[in-house]
């Protein structure tokens, strides 16, 4: 029998590398069979091992800045013979680089990735496929293009210093006269697992601040912020920006992108299976395992395992999923196209502990799902 074990992470537990392998680990005590790791992302974090888990794409340390300013390594890919680059943004941005007592959304900005692009650009690319997702970023952009070489203006022309989420408010117009030429050359082809517009009740700041660290009795604050960047960008450049969908992604950076660069919005899990060539991987297998930390409504928008399960349905491949929670009832589960989905929560437990034990939790299931294999 060929498995093809194709899940995204347990985010705070286990990477989607560590699930694979956790995975084939219970498969292999229990059956023979050729079990095939390929670790997904939706965008977030493992993006860009999961790009480079199939491709022997070059890998480079870069300095960049952290949400805070602070200079850090972080990794990014190329294929220099398509003049592309591979950025994932939680490499530079990521919460996973700020700690909760240090965490400040109101002073963290996207810096790292207009210094990844910038790395890019004199490496000679011309493509950038950026993985968005896991930030603790909610500046919509303009840390990044702050890097790039814009300024930032008030109503009376004099510059803007951007020292915190509320500086945003002054900005009346953009000056590009030092950002490169060549970025205009650029396409920019952004990976994301959510369609969440820019500002309101299902933007950016209310539905992804809150875990950033952003206070309820600020939200409204914050989001009109954003609200007054979007639609000073859709002056100056003339383009839908402030209600499109996915804009609202990784704290609105999209919006920046969109305005000033060509560019494309796609879901993650597409350019993966693009990537990685799931389309000639799947009929060759029998059977597919997938995962992710949490199967609820979200699942059914456009995230990992939905793409997994579309793939597999066109070959007729069955496919079982193992989740941190399930929050679908069994006619969603249907729906999405699974065979079948597994909580590796055992008894009454919270969600903490079953976050630490994650990885002996998995392997017991997995051998339990190997066992109903073989009969």
């Amino acid at each position: 029998m060929r498995v093809l074990v194709a899940p995204d992470s347990f985010k705070g537990s286990l990477s989607s590398i560590e699930l694979c392998q956790t995975i084939r680990h219970g498969m292999n005590k229990v059956m023979d069979a050729e079990v095939i790791e390929v670790p997904i992302s939706d965008g977030g974090e493992g993006f860009l091992e999961s790009i480079c888990s199939v491709h022997p794409f070059q890998v480079e340390l870069v300095n960049v800045k952290d949400p805070l300013g602070r200079t850090i390594q972080g990794k990014m890919a190329f294929d220099l013979q398509k003049r592309t680059a591979f950025i994932e943004m939680a490499k530079s941005t990521g919460l996973t680089h700020v700690s909760e007592d240090e965490r400040n959304p109101y002073q963290s900005f996207s810096y790292g990735v207009g210094n990844f692009i910038l790395y890019g650009l004199d490496k000679g690319c011309r493509t950038f496929i950026i993985g968005l997702g896991g930030s603790a970023t909610n500046d919509a952009g303009v840390g990044m293009l702050l890097e790039l070489g814009v300024s930032f203006r008030d109503v009376h022309n004099k510059p803007v210093e951007i020292e915190s989420l509320t500086d945003i408010q002054k900005i009346a117009s953009l000056d590009l006269q030092k950002v490169n030429p060549r970025l205009f050359e650029c396409e920019f082809i952004l990976a994301t697992d959510v369609n969440n517009p820019l500002c309101g009740e299902q933007g950016a700041t209310f539905v992804f601040g809150p875990q950033k660290g952003i206070a309820k009795e600020r939200l409204n604050e914050i989001d009109g912020i954003l609200e007054h960047y979007g639609k000073v960008l859709e002056k100056e450049f003339r383009k839908e920006i402030v209600s499109r969908e996915g804009v609202g992604a990784a704290g609105g950076i999209t919006a920046s992108f969109l305005a000033l660069f060509k560019t494309q919005i796609r879901q993650g899990i597409d350019i993966l299976i693009e990537y990685l060539q799931l389309d000639q991987l799947l009929p060759t297998v029998d059977f597919v395992i997938t995962g992710e930390g949490k199967l609820d409504h979200q699942t059914l928008n456009g995230k990992v395992i939905k793409g997994i399960c579309e793939l597999a349905n066109q070959h007729h491949i069955p496919v079982v999923a193992v989740c941190g929670n399930i929050e679908l009832s069994r006619n969603e589960i249907r729906e999405l196209g699974l065979s079948a989905a597994f909580s590796i929560c055992k008894g009454p437990s919270s969600i903490e502990e079953s976050m630490k034990d994650a990885k002996q939790l998995v392997l017991e299931l997995v051998e339990n799902i190997a066992e109903l294999l073989r009969i």
